[in-house]
């Protein structure tokens, strides 16, 4: 037979269910648990310049400070390019184009004082104005270009002082101009150097009239050059003449015609063309026609305190004299010391040539020489200044 609970007894029970409860929320040493508990804390972060803050306070002590902690990967003054670099990966058009490229340029004159970062700029600043001028030709190559652009710049903007890094640095640099270089869309973008602009031109001009001067100087030398040489082997000649003269057995004397060089100075005495060295000539005196009657007939003159024998060779070569009276001049040359005084016309040219010698040329001649006068072939006399 079942038991009948009364109402007593079921209010015991509950009382005894609710006794129990209350031993399960008391702690072990009898203290009930609060039932409201605090929200839970976040955790301590530590703040990103605590490091540098310790270093500064630990600076004056004799402990060296910790190494400080590695950059961080993005560079707050390329964020923007790169948000931007980010939204044309995604699309190409104009406005995205024409925002990366202010972005380009505004980083370009923040980092001017950085020629490695600089110059990259410039490649993205020419790859992004070739995509502007060319939207329909844009091929992955260029945005890959652009994104790897990017990556260097932070490498490049590293503050690391470490041998290795730089090296690598330097390596990411190198790489991003040669891929430059290897871009075929820019190849064809290149000016054409078939037509100079006026100021190429003007630069060029310039450059050869400068090349034009340096050989006109260089030719002077050259014939300094001949002349020198002239005289240095008139001057042999005479040694080996006098050598020849001093020997006990004088030589046999030779007929061979041969050519030998000279520079000659070419005189004109009325119509009759002769020549005289070079190396010989002292000084050239102008007499006017007032005065010619006071030095014509005279055997020694003096001109300007200097001193010389006459020679007037109108009268050695019986030329007769012309009708028109001009001014005359004299030559004064320098023959073994003795200074004689040669009357001429004209004085015409001065020219290194070659003079034949060794025949018979006549009495005050050593030689002759070929030259073109008046667009006509001309033989010259050379004066053997040794005779007069």
């Amino acid at each position: 037979m079942d038991k009948l609970f009364g109402e007593n007894d079921i209010k015991g029970l509950e009382e005894e269910i609710d006794s129990a409860v209350d031993r399960l929320f008391v702690e072990k040493t009898g203290g009930p648990v609060e039932t409201i508990s605090k929200p839970p804390q976040p955790p301590v972060k530590e703040q990103p310049f605590r490091v540098e803050k310790d270093f500064d306070f630990e600076s004056t002590s004799a402990t060296p400070p910790p190494p400080p902690p590695p950059a961080a990967p993005v560079f707050k003054p390329i964020e923007k390019m790169e948000g931007q670099l980010l939204s044309l990966e995604w699309e190409i058009n104009k406005e995205n184009l024409g925002k990366t490229k202010e972005e380009v340029l505004a980083l370009r004159q923040t980092l001017k004082e950085k020629p490695e970062v600089g110059s990259v700029l410039n490649l993205m600043d020419k790859v992004l104005d070739y995509m502007v001028r060319n939207e329909d030709k844009i091929r992955p190559p260029l945005v890959k270009f652009l994104m790897d652009s990017k990556e260097t710049l932070k490498l490049l903007m590293g503050k690391e002082a470490d041998s290795e890094l730089n090296i690598y640095k330097q390596l990411a640099y190198m790489g991003i101009q040669a891929r430059y270089s290897c871009l075929e869309e820019l190849k064809e973008t290149k000016p054409d150097r078939s037509a100079p602009s006026p100021r190429e031109e003007i630069e060029r001009a310039g450059i050869l009239i400068k090349m034009e001067n340096q050989i006109g100087e260089l030719s002077k030398k050259m014939n300094l050059f001949l002349e020198k040489m002239g005289e240095l082997y008139q001057k042999m000649d005479l040694l080996l003449l006098k050598v020849n003269r001093g020997s006990t057995q004088p030589p046999e004397p030779s007929t061979a015609i041969r050519s030998v060089p000279i520079n000659i100075t070419i005189l004109k005495v009325e119509e009759r063309l002769l020549g005289v060295e070079s190396g010989k000539i002292y000084k050239l005196f102008k007499v006017s026609v007032d005065h010619q009657d006071r030095y014509v007939d005279q055997q020694k003159i003096r001109l300007k305190d200097f001193e010389f024998r006459l020679i007037d060779l109108r009268k050695v070569f019986s030329i007769p004299k012309g009708s028109r009276k001009t001014e005359i001049k004299i030559l004064a040359v320098n023959e073994e010391g003795e200074y004689k005084g040669l009357m001429v016309d004209q004085v015409l040219e001065r020219l290194f040539t070659r003079m034949e010698t060794g025949g018979n040329y006549g009495e005050y001649f050593t030689g002759i020489a070929h030259w073109t006068y008046q667009e006509r072939p001309t033989e010259i006399s050379i004066l053997d200044l040794k005779k007069f």
